[in-house]
Order: structure tokens, then sequence, then C-alpha cells
């Protein structure tokens, strides 16, 4: 299947652009990036539903082309002049950033230098409501590329790879039971999984159809 593959990922796991499926949801997001440095802007947001990719892909392009990546969150005055050192840089999840001092210095200096400055999100950046007034102005601007909720064939490769990581083999007529089934997003999928390999284990507990309908009703 010709869809993305969705990892729940931690620290110790690593990034590799051939676990990187395009589907219809991240076409235009993976096509746009990786035209680097030919792009109509400098300054762009990918925003997309959370365990939807972004991360992921992020991670990917950073590696590949040698930008600095950073959360939002880690964001600090000790780091400021690093950050303004750079000429390519990634901030991950502004809309849950706590510096927005710092974001709207970063935002200022890369603009005024044309240097290349992505943003991550969970939605369009003209929709998030930053305190600082001029910051929500820099961000009514930018130019924005969506991740959008997946098609039946990626919730399905989504699924499978995110029950492999756990060593979890189920039927095919199981796994089209649960598409059918679930919220149609990406982190319902990713939940599921949790929820299932937890019941699973803790109970000593057999992956059958009862006890996924048992995880699908208390999600």
């Amino acid at each position: 299947m010709n869809e993305q593959q969705i990892f729940n990922l931690n620290s110790e796991e690593h990034f590799f652009e051939d676990d990187f499926c395009i589907s219809q949801s991240n076409q235009d997001v993976y096509d746009y990036l990786f035209k680097w440095p030919s792009w109509e802007s400098n300054i762009l947001n990918i925003h997309g539903p959370s365990k939807s990719g972004k991360t992921f892909l992020l991670t990917i392009f950073a590696q590949k082309h040698s930008f600095i990546k950073i959360s939002s969150k880690g964001l600090s005055s000790e780091k400021i002049d690093f950050l303004l050192s750079q000429k390519s840089l990634i901030v991950e999840d502004i809309d849950q950033s706590t510096s927005e001092e710092i974001l709207f210095l970063i935002f200022n200096d890369f603009k005024a230098n044309n240097k290349f400055l992505v943003f991550s999100s969970t939605q369009d950046s003209s929709n998030i409501k930053f305190e600082l007034k001029d910051l929500a102005s820099r961000f009514k601007s930018v130019f924005n590329l969506e991740i959008s909720n997946p098609s039946d064939n990626l919730l399905y490769s989504i699924l499978l790879k995110q029950l492999s990581s756990k060593q979890i083999v189920i039927k095919k007529e199981l796994l089209t039971h649960i598409i059918n089934r679930v919220e149609r997003t990406y982190s319902a999928v990713n939940k599921f999984v949790v929820n299932i390999d937890k019941e699973s284990l803790v109970n000593k507990k057999k992956i059958d159809l009862k006890l996924i309908n048992h995880v699908l009703t208390n999600q």
C-alpha cells in the first residue's frame, strides 16, 4: 500500500526516508519540502492532526538538508544566539509555544535575512491564538501546507505498521474490522494500538474479536 506509515516515536528510534510512504494526505507537503531550496516562500508552516507524521517528515527533511530542528517548548534565551546564527531552522509545535517573544525574534530575524524557516502546528498558523499581537499578525501571512486526515488505505497502513512495531500479528479480516469501526484519525489509531497492546499484556489475553471490540468500545 502506497501510504504513509506512522510511528509512536521515542528518542531511541530512528527516522528513515524509505519508511515514509506518500499518500494523498501528505503528497503536497512532501513535494514542496523536497524541492528545497526552490521554494516560493522561505517561511512556511506545516499543519495537521496529532500523529499525522509531521515530526517524522520534518526529521527526515532536517537530516537530509542539515536544518536545525527544535520544539517551540525548547526555545529559551540561552539558545537564542545559536538559533539566530542558523541559516535554516525548523520550529515544531508553535501552537504550544511558551516563549512567544523568542518565537517573534526568530521570525523577524529569518524574514529580514531571507533565511529558511519551517514551523509546524496542528492548525493553520493564521488561526493560532497567540497572546503577542505582533506575532499573531506575522503568522497570518505565513504560507501554510496541510497534512489532512487519512484515507482508509492510509489508516490500514498506519494500523499495520503500529501493530508490527509491537510484534502484534492479527488476521486481515480483524484489521479490516478495526478500520471500519475506529475513529478516522491518526491519534485514534495510535491510541487503539497502545490500548490493545496493554490489554493483551496486562490481562494475558489473546487478541481476538472480543478483545478488539472491548478496546474499540472503551477508547
